[in-house]
């Protein structure tokens, strides 16, 4: 009998639920836009899977059932580590321009970081450059990057040099990579600000805040209409927020603008939230009521906060109060018996007792007394017999020159405590040599670990039902920990992509520490990527 011959399976013979399967797991911005150039059936597959990844995502923010995964800055060329630089999600790329750097430093550099290849790339901008300058503002206008005001550290020459803050507008074009500074057609421009926020409506671009001299805070609201390419300074009826720097700002519909958190200065820290009515009968403000104020980011104006669907996300540390974390056991060197309390350090033997020997000289006991500790055989640099001092080089030797000793068995005594000595070294190698084993050619290097005091859990603001009822609440969240948790992180940047959030650089550090007077030149200054996901699809 003939055997019949298999008859062979293209990929547009698989059921459409296989297929569907196959294009979740591809990149979503890429690869995904390629698939659906297919064929028709791909083309409405490819449809399905976009608002899958994007519902899935938002129910595992709900849920707060997110995976971290950190991309750490590969060596060579790449991205300069800093904080308070200004991001945007555009065109399946995230755009990093500005910042500060430890260094004093701050920068005018623009940045993609390709979210399907997950690597940096430098475009070759032209055109006219912005000023560097951190603490600037970056949105996204159409096919435009639209980068406005900023501050940079006062130059150390000349001298007694002040900070600068810049309202230049300038504009990015990521298609041919340049540089262009906007030509206004008014002579009205806001005054140069820095540590504001800023969100698209429409055509014009709505600047709330910020910071016009150190310090100090604003409550004033601008707009630049981008059809017209003027400022205007927006009146507001009623009650407004108090001013201040460093909030997030998102726009929820072409009516209404969302505020959150802040600093006015010293000792004004706001976890507010208000919303900014755009009515044509006047612009007003209002103040949202916060519920469930027990889960709420412990800072909100060094965490951007980022739109997610109707949540407003922030990355912070936990809202309980920390607990310190377990001490490890500590290795002690072995100490020694006590010695007498005449003991001589120089001669390391018992020295005359000044009650026994009125004749002594005063000085000698003071000098051996101050340098006690320096001499002492329990720490490990006494340890090495080329650290005594010879009897003959010492005022307080008991063994003058040209003289017979005083003591005739002194050298005999003196040997007997060399001999206890190297008993005590050869003791206390032993220990160390217990403690920490040396590795064996074989043994591989461990990865190093890093123990978290204050990992970053995820914090959500419900905001389905502010515009209708005036009110948010935050949501229980998790404190699930994993190896790419990041620790306590502070003036990054957090955006949205598709179906994940990206974080990147900051301050690797508690603001409260900050707060304290601990110089940033040593604290940890990141140039990191951490990706927040959604750890089960579908």
């Amino acid at each position: 009998m003939e055997t019949s011959q298999p008859q062979p399976v293209f990929i547009y013979d698989l059921p459409e639920e296989l297929l569907e399967l196959i294009l979740c797991k591809i990149s979503p911005y890429n690869d995904i836009k390629n698939a659906s150039q297919v064929c028709k059936q791909w083309n409405r597959l490819v449809k399905g899977v976009v608002e899958k990844i994007k519902r899935t995502f938002k129910q595992a923010i709900q849920e707060c059932d997110i995976n971290w995964t950190s991309i750490p800055a590969e060596s060579g060329q790449t991205i300069t580590k800093r904080y308070s630089h200004c991001a945007c999600y555009y065109d399946k790329s995230l755009y990093v321009c500005c910042g500060c750097t430890v260094t004093n430093t701050t920068f005018n550099d623009i940045w993609r970081f390709d979210l399907t290849t997950r690597q940096w790339v430098r475009p070759l901008a032209v055109g006219a450059y912005p000023s560097p300058k951190g603490c600037a503002s970056m949105v996204v206008y159409k096919d435009y990057l639209i980068l406005y005001g900023g501050w940079s550290h006062p130059t150390p020459y000349p001298l007694h040099q002040t900070s600068k803050f810049f309202s230049e507008l300038d504009m990015f074009n990521p298609e041919t990579n340049r540089w262009s500074h906007i030509t206004l057609l008014s002579t009205y421009t806001p005054p140069p600000t820095a540590g504001h926020s800023a969100s698209i409506v429409g055509d014009s671009m709505v600047i709330f805040g910020g910071s016009q001299a150190p310090g100090q805070g604003s409550n004033d609201v601008y707009v630049f209409d981008f059809l017209e390419c003027y400022w205007r300074k927006e009146p507001t009826v009623g009650v407004k927020p108090n001013p201040r720097y460093g909030q997030s700002q998102v726009t929820l519909d072409d009516g209404h603008i969302l505020i959150m958190g802040g600093c006015g200065g010293a000792n004004q820290i706001f976890s507010d939230v208000w919303l900014l009515n755009l009515s044509d009968d006047g612009w007003t403000w209002k103040e949202i009521k916060v519920e469930s104020l027990e889960f709420a980011a412990p800072q909100l104006w060094c965490h951007p906060a980022c739109k997610v669907g109707d949540s407003m996300i922030v990355l912070s540390k936990s809202a309980k109060p920390s607990t310190p974390p377990p001490s490890k056991p500590v290795v002690r060197p072995f100490i020694p018996p006590p010695r007498p309390t005449n003991y001589n350090p120089l001669l390391h033997e018992p020295g005359p007792s000044r009650r026994n020997h009125p004749d002594s000289d005063d000085s000698s006991g003071d000098d051996s007394s101050s340098d006690e500790r320096k001499d002492n055989p329990a720490y490990p640099s006494s340890l090495n017999n080329d650290s005594f001092v010879h009897p003959s080089s010492s005022k307080t030797a008991s063994i003058r020159p040209g003289h017979p000793s005083v003591r005739p068995n002194a050298m005999t005594n003196r040997q007997k405590q060399l001999d206890t000595l190297r008993k005590y070294e050869e003791r206390f190698r032993q220990q160390q040599a217990t403690a920490s084993p040396a590795p064996s050619p074989t043994d591989k290097p461990e990865s190093p670990s890093k123990d978290r005091t204050s990992p970053m859990y995820m914090h959500v603001l419900d905001i389905s039902h502010v515009i209708e009822t005036g009110s948010a609440s935050w949501k229980p969240y998790k404190e699930i920990v994993t190896p790419d948790t990041p620790e306590e992180t502070v003036f990054f940047s957090l955006v949205h992509g598709r179906g994940e959030l990206i974080m990147f650089g900051g301050i690797e550090k508690d603001i409260n520490s900050m707060q304290r007077g601990m110089e940033i030149k040593s604290l940890s200054v990141s140039n990191s990527v951490s990706i927040i996901s959604s750890k089960h699809f579908g």
